[in-house]
């Protein structure tokens, strides 16, 4: 029964990192541009008992691991808020760019931006976390007054962003993205779809999380339980000696 109570101790593990990815996902139910995670798993390595006879195999299995954890990448409602610096990207695996203060470039597809004053006194468009929102080549948008002494944004101005495999990028917090390797890099869309007005919900489904959570859950407490008997069992051995 060892190998049982590792087996279940695997398990018990695996089930909690899978409830943290899901309390994440609920947690950002109301994230603009929130994109979700989903785990998968794999089995361990399998060991024959009857080493001396191969012909007649017991294979034990050793219990189970987080294989990978994907990126949702499905398109979240698109909801409607009327102001000027809201903006929507209306196509799948594709982002805006921003930078931050130490000059590093991510991507997010949040698009609730602001104005920011910059040490110029030029006003620049912003995401809500004071990093730049930037153009196609990659340079900070400088936000004009019209006659009216309204700012406006050009919508050409605002760089989107597309990659080989958006579902490789690496989620960095704060509704951004970092490429990878796998990702590949990030190419400019020329002419992208963007609602100006709109916000994208979180991809998020409740529906779905809460069922991934009763099964991890009952997951979770079968394997609690399997550690239980299995320590149980050991100390009947135990006490028979």
């Amino acid at each position: 029964m060892i190998r049982g109570f590792y087996s279940a101790r695997l398990g018990i593990n695996a089930q909690q990192e899978h409830l943290n990815v899901i309390a994440n996902n609920m947690a950002n139910l109301n994230t603009v541009g929130f994109k979700g995670s989903r785990v998968s798993f794999a089995d361990l390595m399998y060991q024959n008992l009857n080493r001396n006879t191969a012909e007649n195999a017991v294979m034990v299995g050793h219990g189970v691991k987080i294989n990978k954890t994907d990126l949702s990448m499905e398109q979240g409602a698109l909801d409607p808020t009327g102001y000027h610096l809201d903006y929507a990207i209306t196509q799948e695996g594709q982002f805006f760019a921003v930078r931050d203060a130490a000059g590093d470039v991510y991507y997010t597809r949040a698009g609730n931006f602001i104005l920011s004053l910059g040490d110029d006194d030029e006003y620049y468009l912003a995401a809500g976390n004071g990093d730049r929102i930037l153009s196609p080549d990659l340079e900070d948008i400088a936000i004009e007054m019209d006659d009216e002494g309204k700012f406006v944004v050009e919508r050409d101005s605002i760089g989107v962003f597309a990659f080989h495999n958006p579902y490789g990028l690496n989620s960095v917090g704060d509704n951004r993205f970092m490429p990878t390797d796998i990702s590949g890099e990030a190419v400019v869309v020329e002419e992208p779809q963007i609602m100006a007005g709109y916000l994208e919900g979180s991809a998020v489904e409740v529906a779905a999380e809460m069922v991934k959570m009763i099964e991890a859950s009952r997951a979770f407490s079968f394997n609690s339980r399997m550690v239980q008997v299995a320590d149980e069992v050991e100390q009947t051995i135990n006490n028979l000696r």
